[in-house]
């Protein structure tokens, strides 16, 4: 495929494909809603793979998709979903941390310890700190 060719073209026709294989398919493990889902679902996946096949390529300022860009570009939806929940905990995690540190640095200005607000504060830069460390890992 070339980048002159359209995406939704392409998806278009992958679509058509898998749904006469699936009309060939026994449904009958999957309830007839069911399996209308997962229709619906291969199609999203088809057009989504197909989008993201292109976009790598056009990165890789390539001339044609190639069956490493399709790779590419399959293995970032697999994992995007996860990712995207680690990003959140180490945005979570940031505020968390952040929080922590401006309450120890309001006690020490303020020259007031409480034994309450040092354990909160302490136990919120920890568990910051940790999400914080889990986004990184996973990245």
């Amino acid at each position: 495929m070339t980048k002159d060719t359209n995406p939704e073209q392409i998806a278009q026709t992958a679509i058509q494909q898998a749904e006469n294989q699936l009309r060939e398919t026994d449904s009958s493990p999957f309830s007839p809603p069911a399996f209308s889902t997962l229709k619906d679902k291969i199609a999203q996946h088809i057009t989504e793979l197909v989008n993201e096949s292109v976009k790598v390529s056009k990165r890789h300022r390539a001339d044609t998709v190639s069956a490493a860009h399709v790779e590419r570009a399959s293995e970032y939806l697999v994992t995007s979903t996860s990712r995207r929940i680690y990003r959140h905990l180490g945005t979570l995690g940031g505020i968390l941390f952040g929080a922590a540190l401006s309450n120890i640095l309001a006690m020490t200005l303020a020259g007031q310890y409480t034994g309450g607000g040092t354990i909160v504060s302490a136990s919120l830069g920890i568990v910051g700190a940790f999400m914080i460390a889990l986004h990184i890992a996973k990245e």
